[in-house]
């Protein structure tokens, strides 16, 4: 029975690195750019300048609504490649033009959310960062009050 159990767990294992080996490396770094927003929001509700509660601390609900908007990420990333998948079924070719553009859109909404999170906490960021996570973005100086509210009193570097 017991080795039932571990060749069953070895399996589900087996299986969910199999899923996570087959991913994008793009899918990769828009994860680990996620995990970082996540974890600099938290940081910043540790030390109680979180701008999503009223007393700036952390908050279990608020920490679950950024979980679901991560989730919901991954769920339009998703439909990004169903949508390549649809273009390219029958044609003998694959291109992940749909969701590689909303993967690097993803990415960089993620970036300036985190460099974000890092100047509520007094770190200063680059220009170069900031502007290249803008061009990514495509806001085309739509954004540039964040722009600038992040390089305030920061150096050039």
């Amino acid at each position: 029975m017991r080795e039932k159990i571990l060749q069953t767990i070895a399996a589900a294992a087996g299986a969910v690195a199999s899923f996570f080996c087959g991913l994008p490396p793009i899918l990769w770094v828009l994860l680990a750019v996620m995990t970082l927003d996540y974890i600099t929001g938290l940081i910043c509700g540790a030390m109680g300048r979180s701008p999503k509660t009223e007393h700036g601390g952390l908050s279990s609900g608020t920490a679950f609504a950024g979980l679901m908007k991560k989730l919901l990420i991954i769920a339009v990333v998703a439909l990004g490649y169903l949508l390549d998948h649809a273009v390219t079924l029958g044609a003998g070719v694959q291109f992940a033009a749909v969701s590689g553009a909303t993967c690097l859109w993803f990415i960089a909404s993620e970036g300036v959310s985190v460099l974000e999170n890092a100047a509520m906490m007094g770190v200063p960021i680059p220009k170069i960062l900031t502007q290249a996570l803008e061009v990514m973005k495509g806001d085309n100086g739509k954004s540039k009050e964040k722009a600038v509210e992040l390089q305030d009193g920061e150096d050039d570097f």
